[in-house]
């Protein structure tokens, strides 16, 4: 069985920046159906551990900021 090594700086949390990255682009879209983003990611969030939903709320956070 072989191992795998993931080469991304961020780590094991790539795939939740993707996620807020995806999330806050977009809730800021014109027109954007702002309640069913939220429900969706609400129920994708249901499968991650409550450690992996609070740094997604960190990078949301972060993202929220970075995105004018």
């Amino acid at each position: 069985m072989s191992r795998r090594v993931n080469h991304c700086p961020l780590g094991q949390h790539h795939m939740l920046d993707r996620v807020a990255y995806d999330y806050v682009t977009a809730i800021r879209k014109r027109g954007a159906n702002v309640a069913k983003i939220k429900y969706e990611l609400a129920e994708r969030a249901k499968k991650f551990t409550d450690e992996e939903r609070n740094k997604l709320r960190e990078l949301i956070q972060k993202w929220l900021e970075n995105i004018k």
